[in-house]
């Protein structure tokens, strides 16, 4: 990568931060207290931890970031574990795709799953009412079946032809279903909030959670070469370089907060947990090292 590309890209997201009102953290630190009671949790339903443990770490500093402004800490716990499970199926598609497959048959029919984890999140998606209320434990259950089917039909269509220019729709209603940032913004809303103070405002928290994510992954993905993530193929499907559809998409997630923040004014509580929401999600991009961030100099 030439320095005047990772100039543009550090560009791109300080105005995207600036927009937002968001400082980037440089100093990001998980309470170890909270990752304890997460392994703990982890190890009395009987996960794997050896397998786990990398991707629970992951759960791990989502929810402590993201998910902190909750009062239920149970919740905030149980938001890291289920995070670290669906981020180890998700890194281990290939190795469980049967599974998968069979996930939803099994769990209608009510019949043990393949793999033992997969079991763990039936007891977790059992769980769901004690934490969320009835609309939005449903949503996090239909995202999780979304998550899975994406996953099944990207190993179905590996290798075919993305027809961006004809198919435009298609990046977003894949980044949509493999995202599952429905699941991550519902999460976020204390559920003691009446779902009129919020369901308006889903839309725009979605699109937040999953395009915020695709920026903050952009630079890391280009030092890799990538070119099937979702900038890549926008830039394709509307015959622009890949820079200037990360600056629209920039100015377009930016603009999704600043409404959000203005539909949530007569939501004190509801605007709260939004912004600790989308504050700590850049939290937790400046955490990974993954990302890369650091070398940007934001």
């Amino acid at each position: 990568m030439s320095s005047t590309t990772k100039s543009q890209i550090r560009d791109i997201m300080a105005e995207y931060l600036k927009q937002c009102g968001i400082a980037y953290p440089h100093e990001v630190c998980l309470d170890e207290y909270f990752r304890a009671d997460c392994y703990t949790e982890a190890e009395r339903r009987g996960f794997d931890m050896k397998a786990l443990k990398k991707s629970l770490d992951t759960g791990i500093a989502i929810a402590a970031t993201c998910y902190k402004h909750l009062d239920n800490y149970s919740t905030q716990v149980y938001i890291g574990v289920w995070t670290g499970l669906i981020t180890y199926i998700d890194d281990n598609y290939g190795t469980y795709s049967d599974g998968l497959k069979e996930f939803f048959g099994r769990f209608t029919h009510q019949q043990p799953q393949r793999y033992q984890f997969l079991d763990q999140l039936v007891t977790m998606i059992h769980e769901l009412p004690q934490h969320w209320g009835t609309v939005a434990a449903n949503l996090i259950f239909t995202t999780q079946m979304d998550f899975f089917t994406a996953s099944i039909i990207d190993s179905v269509i590996e290798g075919i032809e993305i027809k961006s220019a004809m198919a435009p729709d298609y990046p977003q209603f894949n980044r949509r279903m493999a995202g599952a940032s429905r699941a991550y913004a519902i999460m976020s809303i204390p559920p003691e909030l009446d779902l009129k103070s919020w369901i308006q405002v889903l839309p725009d928290y979605i699109h937040y959670t999953d395009h915020a994510n695709d920026m903050l992954s952009f630079y890391k993905e280009e030092l890799r070469g990538e070119t099937l993530n979702y900038i890549s193929l926008i830039a394709g499907s509307n015959g622009i370089a890949k820079l200037e559809a990360l600056k629209k998409l920039a100015n377009e997630t930016a603009e999704c907060y600043q409404r959000g923040c203005h539909l949530l004014e007569s939501s004190p509580k509801a605007l709260n947990a939004y912004r600790s929401f989308c504050v700590g999600y850049v939290g937790f991009h400046a955490l990974d090292a993954r990302y890369k961030l650091d070398q940007l100099n934001l």
